[in-house]
């Protein structure tokens, strides 16, 4: 049998979106932006929320990141993200932050929660999660790394961190 590589038509599905959110606190880059569309776009991510950023949506490098799916994804900017995320638990979210932490728990231990909804907050690229917001959330994860650097890209995280969360046994159960 031979194998033949698909190209982007042949793969298109049209799934229901999830309850899943991801919450940008202080997001700055256009590529991470980006990245993030098409995260979103890839996994059924309902929204995306970009808190006290200054992200150019029209900025070419967002664009040719994201690959078309900022036009398909729904997105918002929201100047008070304690707001948004105490709007989010009232409507049933479980608030998680992606931040290593003195109370941080390994993701691959706390995927086996139980969450119906989960709005994942990432952080700015540099400072991460502020400490205002980290107090807002019901958790704190962490990705554990093997390697000397603490931390990796906000995006790169974020993938493994809503694949791991969205594909747990027990999401949305």
């Amino acid at each position: 049998m031979k194998t033949e590589q698909l190209s982007h038509e042949n793969t298109q599905t049209e799934a229901p979106l999830l309850p899943f959110v991801l919450v940008c606190d202080g997001l700055s880059s256009p590529a991470n932006a980006g990245s993030l569309f098409r995260l979103a776009d890839a996994l059924g991510i309902a929204h995306l929320y970009f808190c006290n950023s200054s992200i150019n949506f029209e900025s070419t490098r967002l664009k040719r990141t994201a690959r078309s799916s900022e036009k398909a994804i729904k997105f918002s900017e929201d100047e008070d993200i304690a707001a948004l995320l105490s709007t989010l638990s009232t409507e049933g979210y479980t608030i998680l932050g992606l931040e290593l932490t003195t109370t941080s728990q390994p993701l691959s231990e706390f995927a086996a929660h139980n969450f119906e909804k989960i709005a994942l907050v990432l952080g700015n690229e540099r400072h991460g999660i502020s400490d205002a917001i980290l107090n807002l959330t019901n958790y704190s994860i962490y990705i554990p790394m093997r390697g000397k650097n603490s931390s990796m890209n906000v995006s790169q995280a974020a993938a493994i961190a809503a694949y791991q969360l969205i594909n747990s046994p027990k999401y949305g159960k």
